[in-house]
């Protein structure tokens, strides 16, 4: 977990929790929402840190290691059980039990639900009393991590005060990845994926990632149909894994997006190490463009509704080459 990166990358966030709790001004109940790996859980924790920290918040003592492990008694996480696509009403039961019982240490006891946005109306109805009314005379405040405020019940969007985390831009992920030793286009690439900077470092670092790239370069250069049959006879087997596959679409879109607005400077693109060859793609196909992006962007979305990768690799080959 590293809390000090999502401080960085939300400083006006972090800013904002600080001084609320100097001015001893928390709300009793937060909503974080924002796209995965924009730092909400990290926050959480954050704030925690903030509220029994002896430094101040220093992310790095005994206090603050204890709660980001999950080891302090008065901070409690529950989020989607590893073998489930939801929480479940049974763990927010368990939370309340929990919250029943008396805290060995003093001050402010915090519970954060990770992933409300996914629970039942049944498990997030039986919160509301516990939002409003803690069981026991203990401050508490809790905090509720989600994509999107559109899957939680308007009674207790009524009840916390909403915090959205903003994409992390492009140009910071890819910043940090280089100073990490990642070259510029890995960096991009891998940045292009994911909003989690440790997330992005660990995909350019992934024993795939090299094979991806160099396939996607090597694909962007095809232009003969039984070239593209090659590929395909050749790749199924690697693009069969949807994760390879949603990578692959994902770096198609950058480039067709790139060459629709490429001009004599490389200054607008996200992929400007690949720029000669975003050009000479442009030049090949330039009439054709839209429509080849519209086919990328169908063919990801029938990817993300479970159709098999297999079928979308084929579909991309027959209708793109």
């Amino acid at each position: 977990m590293d809390i000090k990166s999502v401080i960085e990358n939300q400083s006006i966030i972090f800013n904002m929790l600080k001084k609320s709790r100097e001015d001893n001004h928390l709300s009793h109940a937060y909503l974080f929402y924002g796209d995965e790996g924009v730092g909400k859980k990290e926050m959480a924790y954050a704030l925690a840190c903030l509220e029994y920290c002896p430094n101040d918040g220093c992310f790095e003592c005994g206090v603050c290691k204890s709660i980001c492990d999950n080891q302090h008694m008065n901070v409690n996480y529950i989020g989607i059980n590893a073998d489930k696509t939801m929480i479940s009403k049974e763990q927010i039961n368990n939370l309340q039990e929990e919250f029943s019982k008396t805290s060995l240490v003093e001050g402010t006891r915090f519970y954060i639900v990770d992933g409300i946005d996914t629970a039942s109306m049944a498990a997030q109805n039986s919160l509301l009393k516990f939002i409003e009314e803690p069981i026991n005379s203990t401050p508490t405040i809790g905090i509720f991590l989600a994509k999107d405020t559109s899957n939680v019940v308007p009674t207790i969007l009524s009840r916390c005060s909403l915090v959205h985390f903003k994409a992390i831009p492009l140009e910071k992920s890819v910043m940090y990845l280089e100073n990490n030793n990642i070259s510029k286009l890995d960096a991009i690439l891998s940045a292009s994926l994911t909003n989690n900077i440790e997330e992005a470092k660990s995909i350019a670092n992934s024993q795939d990632f090299e094979k991806n790239k160099e396939l996607f370069l090597s694909f962007m250069e095809i232009n003969k149909p039984k070239d593209g049959v090659r590929f395909y006879l050749d790749n199924l087997m690697f693009y069969n894994q949807g994760k390879n596959l949603e990578y692959f679409l994902n770096w198609i879109l950058l480039f067709l997006q790139d060459a629709l607005v490429a001009n004599n400077k490389n200054d607008n693109l996200i992929l400007s190490p690949l720029y000669d060859k975003i050009i000479m793609y442009k030049n090949k196909n330039g009439k054709s463009l839209r429509d080849k992006l519209k086919i990328v962007l169908d063919l990801f979305s029938k990817l993300k509704y479970n159709i098999s990768a297999k079928n979308v690799f084929h579909e991309l080959i027959v209708k793109l080459i």
